[in-house]
C-alpha cells in the first residue's frame, strides 16, 4: 500500500460533505453499525525507516574484502507516554486516528523528546486491575463524539489506575456536546466528593512549556462561523498536589492532526498542537509526584510515649481540602522527631462546624480551590479562635488561586483586621528553631521567609503561609510549586506547632 497523501485525505472528506449538502451545519450522528475508522482524520502516518550499515560479503572470488551495505531498521522503541483508550462497541473512540501519534511528533520536535504511544483495550485495564497489578504508562487518552457509559468494573479499573498516579487525558472530539456530558458524568460517578470543574489560569498547565494566556477558538452558532480569543479552556480533577483528570470540551484531537471541520467547536491547530505539547510536558513533569502520593505512609507512635496528646486536626471543606495526605503526615513525624512533643498519629479530618472543632485546640487547612465555607461555618471558627483555638492555613503548591480564595476567607473571619507579615523577630520564628532566612526549593537560593497572621491580645491566632512549607517535607513535590526546600519546610513546621502549643 503506497503512502497515504494526508491532505487529499481531508480534502476528500470536505469535499464529500459539502456534496451531501452539509455546508457549515454539524454532520449527524451516524448509526453505531455504519461507524467507520477515521472519521474525521486520515491514518497515523508510518515511522520512517532507519538506514544503518551492516557488514556484507561479495558472493566470489575469495578471499575478499566485505564491502558495506544498508539495512533498513527500525528505531529503538521510545518510552510510552500515552495509551489510546479503546472503549464501547463502535470506532467511535478512533474519531482521529492519527492525533496522538501526530501529537508526538510535535512533542519531539518542540521539547525534544521522543514518547511513544499505543492502543489499549479497557479491558485490558480491568484484566490488569483484577490480577492486582498496575498499569505503567503515564496517561490513557480518551476522546469521541458519542455519548457512552463505563462498565462497573471499568469504573473501578479506572479509579485504581488514576489513584496508583496515573492520568487520564479526555478531548470532546468536534467539542460534541453527547461525549462531554457522558465524561463529566462518568467523572462525577467514579470521584463523587471531588470537585471537577475549569483550571485556573495560573495552573502549570498553561506555562508547562508554552506560557499560554489566550487561546483562538473557532464555533459554528447557528451554523455561521466565529472565531473568538480567549482563555484556555480546561477541566481538572485533582488528586493529590496533581490534576489527574484533565478535560477539554474544545476539541484538541482534529487540531493535533492539523486539520479543521465546518462545524463543531475547537481550537485553531496552533493552538491545539501547543497546548497539547504543554499537557504531555505536565504529565510528565508530574509523574514521580504522582507515584509518591499514590501511597500513603503510615505511623504508629512509640508505646512508651507519655499520653499527653497533641492531635493535628484537618479541616473538610470543598476546595481540595486534603490534596496531599503523605505531606500532612510528614508533618506530624517531623514535629515527633524534632521535639519531645507527644503526638498522637491519629489525624482527625473534621467539619468547621462549632461542635466537630471544639476538641481541638489545633486546627490545618490546606487546598486548591475556593473552599466556600458557609456563614456558620465561618462564625464557627472565628469563636473558636477567639477562645483559644489556633488555625494555620498552607497554600498547596503556593498558586496564586487559593491565595487569593484564602484572604478572602480571612476577611470574612475578621472584618475588621487584615493578615499582617510575621516579623522577622516574632516568637513563632524562634518556638524551637532559630529561623531566620529560608531557602526556595527551585533554586536552592536563599528566600525570606514570608508569613503572615491574625493577632488576638498579641497572640497569633491564625498563620497562613502562601509559599508552600508542608507538601516538600516528603522531598518530592509538584515541580511547578511555589515554596521552600525541604530543610525550611521542616523548622517553620515545627515552629508553627511549638508557638500554638506554647501559646
Amino acid at each position: 500500500m503506497g503512502r497515504i497523501n494526508r491532505r487529499l485525505f481531508i480534502t476528500k472528506c470536505t469535499t464529500a460533505a459539502a456534496a451531501a449538502g452539509l455546508g457549515g451545519l454539524p454532520i449527524p450522528e451516524a448509526k453505531a453499525a455504519d461507524r467507520r475508522l477515521g472519521t474525521c482524520g486520515p491514518p497515523p502516518r508510518k515511522n520512517p525507516q532507519r538506514q544503518t550499515s551492516a557488514e556484507g560479503m561479495p558472493p566470489l572470488p575469495l578471499p575478499a574484502v566485505p564491502l558495506r551495505r544498508s539495512e533498513p531498521k527500525a528505531e529503538p522503541a521510545p518510552p510510552l507516554m500515552i495509551a489510546k483508550l479503546e472503549y464501547g462497541t463502535t470506532q467511535d473512540w478512533n474519531t482521529d486516528p492519527g492525533d496522538v501519534d501526530n501529537l508526538m511528533r510535535h512533542v519531539r520536535e518542540a521539547v525534544g523528546l521522543w514518547y511513544g504511544w499505543k492502543q489499549l483495550n479497557i479491558k485490558e485495564l480491568v484484566t490488569l486491575h483484577k490480577a492486582g497489578q498496575q498499569l505503567k504508562i503515564p496517561c490513557l487518552y480518551i476522546s469521541g463524539h458519542e455519548a457512552f457509559e463505563f462498565a462497573k468494573d471499568e469504573r473501578a479499573a479506572m479509579v485504581q489506575y488514576l489513584h496508583d498516579g496515573g492520568t487520564l487525558l479526555a478531548d470532546a472530539c468536534c467539542g460534541r456536546t453527547e461525549f462531554a456530558g457522558s465524561l463529566m458524568a462518568e467523572v462525577k460517578r467514579m470521584f463523587p466528593d471531588r470537585a471537577f470543574d475549569r483550571l485556573e489560569r495560573d495552573h502549570p498547565i498553561f506555562r508547562a512549556f508554552h506560557a499560554y494566556h489566550t487561546v483562538h477558538f473557532r464555533a459554528y452558532p447557528m451554523g455561521v462561523k466565529s472565531d473568538t480569543e480567549g482563555p484556555p479552556e480546561l477541566l481538572g480533577m485533582n488528586l493529590g498536589c496533581r490534576s489527574a483528570v484533565i478535560f477539554s470540551p474544545w476539541d484538541l484531537s482534529c487540531g493535533w492532526d492539523e486539520h479543521t471541520h465546518e462545524h463543531g467547536k475547537r481550537l485553531l491547530p496552533g493552538d491545539a498542537i501547543r497546548l497539547g505539547t504543554n499537557l504531555v510536558s505536565y504529565i510528565a513533569a508530574l509523574r514521580q509526584v504522582a507515584e509518591v502520593q499514590s501511597v500513603t505512609r503510615e505511623i504508629n507512635a512509640k508505646p512508651d510515649r507519655p499520653r499527653q496528646q497533641f492531635i493535628l486536626a484537618q479541616l473538610r471543606h470543598q476546595g481540595d481540602w486534603n490534596p496531599d495526605p503523605n505531606s500532612t503526615i510528614q508533618l506530624l513525624r517531623h514535629v515527633a522527631g524534632a521535639s519531645s512533643l507527644a503526638v498522637a498519629f491519629d489525624l482527625k479530618y473534621v467539619d468547621p462546624k462549632e461542635t466537630k472543632i471544639a476538641p481541638f485546640p489545633f486546627l490545618y487547612m490546606t487546598g486548591f480551590r475556593d473552599p466556600k465555607l458557609a456563614d456558620e461555618e465561618v462564625s464557627a471558627l472565628r469563636r473558636h479562635m477567639q477562645a483559644g483555638g489556633f488555625l494555620f492555613i498552607n497554600n498547596c503548591s503556593g498558586f496564586h488561586a487559593f491565595d487569593r480564595h484564602v484572604r478572602t476567607l480571612v476577611s470574612r473571619l475578621f472584618p475588621d483586621q487584615k493578615l499582617a507579615a510575621v516579623s522577622k523577630d516574632h516568637p513563632l520564628l524562634r518556638s524551637f528553631y532559630a529561623v531566620k532566612e529560608g531557602k526556595d526549593r527551585q533554586s536552592g537560593e536563599p528566600r525570606a521567609i514570608e508569613l503572615e497572621g491574625i493577632t488576638i491580645k498579641n497572640r497569633l491566632v491564625l498563620v497562613y503561609s502562601k509559599n508552600d512549607m508542608i507538601t516538600h517535607l516528603k522531598q518530592v513535590s509538584d515541580p511547578y510549586g511555589n515554596g521552600y526546600d525541604t530543610d525550611t519546610c521542616r523548622k517553620l513546621a515545627v515552629n508553627v506547632v511549638a508557638y500554638a502549643l506554647q501559646n
